[in-house]
């Protein structure tokens, strides 16, 4: 008889790697995974910004290897990628966290704005996993873990990209658990509802903006960095090994029909 034990939780010997782990949920994700046990790499296009997630990890009893990666250049993924394995000998999880939003009108996109977001959001996320797969392929096992949206599913006006790219990243969060599943490689996303995180804090300014935006939800609050990093440390263990191509909605219900 199979019984659940606290160790479907933990990950100790593996190695993790998050973009867009400097702040907000991405730093919440990379303390999580440190600990769980991981040793982890974090990335952001600028790594000095990364100090306060590398110190945070190393509080959590975790190794932290800050890197510079930009989502929209491939030979940096490429080199971001090839550093991890160089310094901790492989990745074992990919987070990909890093995203981009911009909140205009539809009319008003210009070429460039709209592929500014997809080039981050859908095309970056791609490029990343399909570097690190290079690796977990070669050791037949792995985790993928995109970080969508419930925009992906529910929109308001002024997110056309983002919706589209949230959409698309559970599309290619499924195409990929397909064709990576027989190299031991499970790829699944996690969506989550609004969190009150630094890159959000001028809405929060307007006193009334939390309260509108938790009745919302049937939980009654907002996504915390911790709730996400919850599900992402459940879906990178050994707990969530025969989950697959899977959505994971971490939003208080928000989603629901």
């Amino acid at each position: 008889m199979f019984y659940v034990t606290l160790t479907a939780m933990r990950l100790e010997g593996r190695v993790a790697l998050v973009t867009g782990a400097r702040s907000g949920i991405g730093a919440g994700i990379a303390t999580g995974l440190a600990r769980a046990g991981a040793d982890v790499a974090i990335s952001a296009r600028r790594p000095d910004t990364l100090a306060e997630t590398e110190t945070a990890i190393a509080s959590a009893g975790g190794r932290a290897l800050r890197v510079g990666i930009e989502l929209r250049d491939p030979a940096s993924i490429e080199a971001g990628v090839a550093r991890v394995v160089a310094e901790f000998g492989r990745v074992d999880i990919l987070v990909n966290n890093a995203g981009a939003t911009l909140r205009i009108d539809a009319l008003d996109y210009r070429p460039e704005d709209w592929d500014a977001i997809l080039e981050t959001n859908l095309r970056g996320s791609f490029l990343m996993a399909q570097a690190a797969a290079r690796d977990m392929i070669a050791r037949r096992q792995g985790r993928i873990i995109n970080i969508s949206s419930t925009y992906g599913r529910v929109v308001r006006p002024q997110r056309v990209a983002y919706a589209a790219s949230k959409a698309g990243l559970e599309q290619l969060t499924r195409a990929l658990a397909v064709e990576w599943a027989p190299y031991g490689i499970t790829v699944n996303a996690v969506a989550p509802a609004s969190a009150r995180t630094p890159g959000r804090e001028d809405k929060f300014a307007d006193p009334d903006y939390e309260a509108r935006r938790a009745a919302d939800i049937p939980l009654g609050r907002l996504c915390t960095p911790e709730d996400v990093a919850a599900a992402v440390v459940f879906l990178a263990g050994p707990g969530a090994s025969f989950i697959t191509g899977h959505t994971l909605a971490v939003d208080g219900g928000y989603t629901l029909p």
